[in-house]
Protein backbone atom coordinates (compact mmCIF):
# COMPACT_ATOMS: atom_id res chain seq x y z
CA UNK A 1 0.00 0.00 0.00
CA UNK A 2 1.14 3.57 -0.52
CA UNK A 3 2.92 5.42 2.29
CA UNK A 4 -0.04 7.70 2.99
CA UNK A 5 -3.10 6.21 4.67
CA UNK A 6 -5.24 8.74 2.77
CA UNK A 7 -3.98 7.80 -0.67
CA UNK A 8 -4.96 4.45 -2.15
CA UNK A 9 -3.65 3.40 -5.53
CA UNK A 10 -5.65 1.20 -7.91
CA UNK A 11 -3.13 -1.60 -7.27
CA UNK A 12 -3.76 -1.35 -3.53
CA UNK A 13 -7.49 -1.87 -4.06
CA UNK A 14 -6.96 -4.76 -6.46
CA UNK A 15 -4.53 -6.43 -4.03
CA UNK A 16 -7.02 -6.05 -1.18
CA UNK A 17 -9.84 -7.47 -3.31
CA UNK A 18 -7.79 -10.41 -4.56
CA UNK A 19 -6.59 -11.41 -1.11
CA UNK A 20 -2.97 -11.20 -2.27
CA UNK A 21 -2.01 -9.61 1.05
CA UNK A 22 -2.67 -12.98 2.67
CA UNK A 23 0.52 -15.05 2.87
CA UNK A 24 0.49 -18.22 0.79
CA UNK A 25 0.89 -20.45 3.84
CA UNK A 26 -2.27 -18.93 5.41
CA UNK A 27 -4.20 -19.55 2.19
CA UNK A 28 -2.96 -23.16 2.13
CA UNK A 29 -3.96 -23.64 5.79
CA UNK A 30 -7.45 -22.28 5.05
CA UNK A 31 -7.79 -24.65 2.11
CA UNK A 32 -6.85 -27.61 4.32
CA UNK A 33 -9.35 -26.45 6.96
CA UNK A 34 -11.98 -26.27 4.19
CA UNK A 35 -11.29 -29.88 3.22
CA UNK A 36 -11.50 -30.91 6.88
CA UNK A 37 -14.77 -29.01 7.38
CA UNK A 38 -16.17 -30.55 4.20
CA UNK A 39 -15.45 -34.03 5.51
CA UNK A 40 -17.09 -33.19 8.84
CA UNK A 41 -20.31 -31.92 7.25
CA UNK A 42 -20.43 -34.58 4.54
CA UNK A 43 -22.90 -37.43 4.55
CA UNK A 44 -19.97 -39.79 5.16
CA UNK A 45 -19.25 -38.31 8.59
CA UNK A 46 -20.99 -40.35 11.26
CA UNK A 47 -21.08 -39.06 14.83
CA UNK A 48 -20.63 -41.66 17.52
CA UNK A 49 -23.82 -41.56 19.63
CA UNK A 50 -21.74 -42.37 22.75
CA UNK A 51 -19.64 -39.22 22.19
CA UNK A 52 -22.71 -37.04 21.81
CA UNK A 53 -24.48 -38.62 24.80
CA UNK A 54 -21.32 -38.31 26.90
CA UNK A 55 -21.18 -34.58 26.22
CA UNK A 56 -18.03 -34.77 24.10
CA UNK A 57 -17.70 -32.46 21.16
CA UNK A 58 -18.06 -34.67 18.09
CA UNK A 59 -15.07 -33.36 16.11
CA UNK A 60 -12.38 -33.85 18.80
CA UNK A 61 -10.65 -36.86 17.23
CA UNK A 62 -10.77 -35.36 13.77
CA UNK A 63 -9.20 -32.15 15.10
CA UNK A 64 -6.05 -34.09 16.04
CA UNK A 65 -5.89 -35.31 12.45
CA UNK A 66 -6.27 -31.73 11.17
CA UNK A 67 -3.49 -30.47 13.44
CA UNK A 68 -1.19 -33.24 12.22
CA UNK A 69 -1.95 -32.21 8.62
CA UNK A 70 -1.02 -28.60 9.43
CA UNK A 71 2.30 -29.23 11.18
CA UNK A 72 4.18 -28.01 8.09
CA UNK A 73 2.87 -24.48 8.77
CA UNK A 74 5.04 -24.41 11.90
CA UNK A 75 7.91 -23.44 9.59
CA UNK A 76 6.11 -20.12 8.94
CA UNK A 77 4.19 -19.33 12.11
CA UNK A 78 3.68 -20.27 15.74
CA UNK A 79 0.60 -22.50 15.65
CA UNK A 80 -1.88 -22.21 18.49
CA UNK A 81 -3.13 -24.15 20.41
CA UNK A 82 -0.39 -26.67 19.58
CA UNK A 83 2.68 -24.44 20.03
CA UNK A 84 5.71 -26.51 20.92
CA UNK A 85 8.40 -24.56 22.75
CA UNK A 86 8.84 -20.81 22.86
CA UNK A 87 7.29 -18.48 20.28
CA UNK A 88 9.82 -17.90 17.51
CA UNK A 89 7.96 -16.44 14.53
CA UNK A 90 6.68 -12.96 13.72
CA UNK A 91 3.47 -14.67 12.57
CA UNK A 92 1.12 -16.70 14.76
CA UNK A 93 -1.71 -18.86 13.49
CA UNK A 94 -4.65 -19.41 15.84
CA UNK A 95 -6.79 -22.36 14.80
CA UNK A 96 -10.29 -21.79 16.19
CA UNK A 97 -12.13 -24.59 14.41
CA UNK A 98 -14.33 -27.50 15.39
CA UNK A 99 -14.43 -27.94 19.14
CA UNK A 100 -12.18 -24.92 19.75
CA UNK A 101 -14.84 -22.26 20.20
CA UNK A 102 -14.40 -18.69 19.01
CA UNK A 103 -13.99 -17.26 22.52
CA UNK A 104 -11.07 -19.64 23.16
CA UNK A 105 -9.47 -18.63 19.87
CA UNK A 106 -9.79 -14.93 20.65
CA UNK A 107 -8.31 -15.49 24.09
CA UNK A 108 -5.34 -17.28 22.47
CA UNK A 109 -4.89 -14.32 20.11
CA UNK A 110 -4.72 -11.84 22.99
CA UNK A 111 -2.58 -14.04 25.25
CA UNK A 112 -0.05 -14.75 22.52
CA UNK A 113 0.14 -11.20 21.19
CA UNK A 114 0.32 -9.51 24.60
CA UNK A 115 2.12 -12.09 26.75
CA UNK A 116 3.71 -15.21 25.34
CA UNK A 117 4.84 -13.89 21.95
CA UNK A 118 5.11 -10.22 22.84
CA UNK A 119 8.81 -9.99 21.96
CA UNK A 120 8.55 -11.57 18.51
CA UNK A 121 4.93 -11.62 17.30
CA UNK A 122 3.87 -8.97 14.73
CA UNK A 123 0.94 -10.66 12.95
CA UNK A 124 -1.72 -13.03 14.22
CA UNK A 125 -3.99 -14.91 11.84
CA UNK A 126 -7.13 -16.32 13.45
CA UNK A 127 -8.55 -19.08 11.26
CA UNK A 128 -12.07 -19.81 12.49
CA UNK A 129 -15.20 -21.58 11.34
CA UNK A 130 -17.54 -19.18 13.18
CA UNK A 131 -17.91 -15.47 13.75
CA UNK A 132 -20.18 -14.35 16.57
CA UNK A 133 -20.53 -10.65 17.32
CA UNK A 134 -21.18 -11.31 21.01
CA UNK A 135 -17.86 -13.13 21.29
CA UNK A 136 -15.89 -10.58 19.26
CA UNK A 137 -17.02 -7.30 20.87
CA UNK A 138 -15.48 -7.90 24.33
CA UNK A 139 -12.08 -8.43 22.66
CA UNK A 140 -12.10 -5.24 20.57
CA UNK A 141 -10.24 -3.16 23.24
CA UNK A 142 -7.58 -5.89 23.40
CA UNK A 143 -7.23 -6.02 19.62
CA UNK A 144 -7.00 -2.22 19.50
CA UNK A 145 -4.25 -2.29 22.18
CA UNK A 146 -2.34 -4.92 20.22
CA UNK A 147 -2.69 -2.82 17.05
CA UNK A 148 -1.25 0.20 18.92
CA UNK A 149 1.73 -1.97 19.93
CA UNK A 150 2.31 -2.88 16.29
CA UNK A 151 0.67 -6.33 16.28
CA UNK A 152 -1.70 -6.87 13.36
CA UNK A 153 -4.62 -9.20 13.94
CA UNK A 154 -6.39 -10.80 10.99
CA UNK A 155 -9.62 -12.78 11.22
CA UNK A 156 -10.13 -15.41 8.54
CA UNK A 157 -13.58 -17.01 8.42
CA UNK A 158 -13.53 -20.43 6.76
CA UNK A 159 -16.51 -22.48 5.66
CA UNK A 160 -16.53 -25.74 3.68
CA UNK A 161 -17.26 -23.65 0.57
CA UNK A 162 -15.04 -20.57 0.83
CA UNK A 163 -13.07 -18.26 3.09
CA UNK A 164 -12.79 -14.52 3.62
CA UNK A 165 -11.10 -12.02 5.86
CA UNK A 166 -13.38 -10.13 8.25
CA UNK A 167 -12.05 -6.73 9.20
CA UNK A 168 -11.28 -5.96 12.85
CA UNK A 169 -11.98 -2.26 12.32
CA UNK A 170 -13.87 -1.11 15.37
CA UNK A 171 -14.79 2.35 14.10
CA UNK A 172 -16.78 2.92 10.91
CA UNK A 173 -14.35 4.26 8.35
CA UNK A 174 -11.32 3.16 10.43
CA UNK A 175 -8.46 1.97 8.25
CA UNK A 176 -6.41 -1.04 9.32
Amino acid sequence: MSDSRDLWMVGDLLDAMSGSNIPNYVTMVMQEVQVWLSSVVSEDYVMDPAEVAGGERPMSADLEYLFSQLEWAGAYADILPVLKGKPRHEDALVLSVGPIILDEGLRMLVDHGALFGRDVCRRIWVVADTWIIGDVLPYMPHIRALRERGVQAHFMLVTPWDYTEISWNDIVGDVK
